[in-house]
């Protein structure tokens, strides 16, 4: 391989690692230990990091220095294509490690059937969303550490002039996503999974639509509708995690190896 100005490196070129001392090796077998929480879904997963859609931020806030939360979501995806994609994701050693799984779909499934490429019949997204459950309990998570999470309730004025900037029909209304979200409920209480059901929950409101930033996803206000609902579940499935390494002031400073990695 060639580098700068035409330097070829070969393996026996490449100059060999420092050994890692035994109090190094302590330090990285106790960070890859950290417990995981998996976020699997669409676009409204994918978002979950941004400014708006930042529910999977604050529960990182949330479980800072006791959880990674490992953001698997796909943009425009639906349960069809996620069940392809999850067995790439989670194997029996990510389980082993994942405190809380999260399941958000449906907000693409429950596209009408003019969009031929996303939507997915009420049916075959019941049973795509239960192997979804399935699989991840064949790899060892328990039942109660999944939550599905309902797709949002949907405000079709403002989606639609989304489409019209993007060159899309509108083939979504408010009226299906509520099945597809009451489908997901069915799903968890049949599989033994928990359930956030975003949809009825923002319905409640006045004027559900300032939860939404374009119609189909999360405004910062909705995002923080999610995180109160998922907040008493994850803190119920982490409440026996314990913080890595001690408050600052409890630091040992005259034995630090065992104050710190011990």
């Amino acid at each position: 391989m060639r580098i700068g100005s035409g330097v070829l490196l070969t393996a026996k070129t490449v100059p060999s690692a420092e050994p890692v001392s035994s109090e190094m090796a302590a330090h990285v077998k106790c960070t890859k230990a950290w417990p995981r929480i998996l976020l699997f879904g669409d676009s409204l997963t994918q978002y979950s990091f941004t400014s708006d859609g930042c529910w999977g931020s604050l529960l990182a806030e949330l479980l800072q220095r006791k959880c990674d939360v490992l953001n698997r979501g796909f943009s425009g995806y639906n349960s069809r294509w996620n069940k392809v994609m999850l067995p790439k994701i989670l194997d029996k050693e990510l389980a082993k490690e994942t405190a809380v799984m999260t399941i958000f779909l449906g907000a693409n499934d429950s596209q009408d059937s003019r969009n031929t490429r996303q939507h997915v019949p009420l049916d075959e997204f019941k049973r795509n969303m239960t192997d979804i459950v399935t699989f991840a309990m064949d790899q060892g998570l328990s039942r109660e550490k999944i939550i599905i999470i309902s797709p949002p309730a949907f405000n079709a004025t403002a989606w639609e002039e989304e489409c019209k900037r993007r060159g899309m029909k509108l083939t979504k209304d408010n009226k299906t996503t509520g099945v597809y979200a009451a489908a997901c409920c069915e799903v968890a209480k049949d599989t033994g999974a928990q359930c956030v059901d975003l949809y009825t929950e923002m319905m409640k409101a006045e004027d559900f639509t300032s939860y939404l930033n374009d119609g189909l996803h999360l405004s910062p206000s909705g995002s923080q509708l999610l995180f109160k609902l998922l907040t008493p579940i994850v803190e119920k499935l982490t409440s026996d995690i314990p913080q890595v390494c001690p408050y600052w002031a409890d630091v040992d400073e005259a034995d630090l190896e065992k104050s710190l990695n011990g």
